[in-house]
């Protein structure tokens, strides 16, 4: 810097900004927060027995039966949705083989012979879409704070 001229004091702007680029440079928490969101709209979506889009989803013969919920039976799909994230991308779903037939439906059962429909439960819904968002703001805001 030159001895002579003029020098401008920002008020701890530069600390603040050195400070965010570290934060905004790890950003695993955030990740994990989204996942955290996305899995929750995923449980939602189980209590509601419905798509992502909103669309309810095609009643089980047993869940018609029992009065039960569809996809609800034993609860196992349900507690088997988790999350895993990178620095840079989200992924939400389960690891049990039958998780895919219930998303995508298809011909299931001895000599595939049963029609089940799909019921999606994964995907990002507007309301996933807003959380995400909010989880966003905060984490910028975050990065920001003295």
């Amino acid at each position: 810097m030159a001895k002579n001229g003029v020098s401008l004091h920002w008020g701890g702007l530069g600390k603040a900004v050195s400070k965010a680029g570290h934060k905004l440079g790890n950003t695993q928490a955030l990740m994990d927060s989204i996942g955290e969101a996305l899995v929750s709209g995923t449980l939602k979506r189980f209590d509601d027995e419905e798509d992502p889009t909103g669309k309810k989803w095609k009643p089980s013969a047993r869940a018609t039966a029992e009065g039960g919920q569809t996809l609800t039976d034993t609860a196992t799909l349900r507690r088997s949705i988790e999350y895993a994230t990178t620095s840079d991308k989200v992924m939400v779903g389960s690891n049990l083989r039958y998780a895919r037939i219930h998303q995508k439906g298809g011909k299931t059962g001895k000599g595939h012979k049963v029609d089940m429909p799909a019921r999606p439960y994964l995907g990002v819904s507007a309301e996933d879409m807003d959380e995400v968002r909010a989880v966003m703001t905060d984490f910028l805001k975050g990065a920001f704070k003295a």
